[in-house]
């Protein structure tokens, strides 16, 4: 995942009002595996649209 979308989806999390762990519980994945997605360990192609869904963007 790039560090421009990481960087959107950090600021539509603070935007809202939440949090790593509320996205996790959206998306069905552990805390663990949502912190890698946000610290560029991971690139998970197949929740990029779940998580744009999630936080309204585009």
């Amino acid at each position: 995942m790039s560090q421009d979308l990481i960087t959107q989806i950090k600021i539509a999390l603070v935007k809202k009002g939440k949090n790593q762990k509320w996205l996790a519980q959206q998306l069905k994945i552990s805390t663990a595996y949502m912190s890698d997605i946000m610290n560029g360990k991971r690139s998970p192609q197949d929740k990029i649209k779940e998580i744009k869904a999630a936080l309204d963007l585009e």
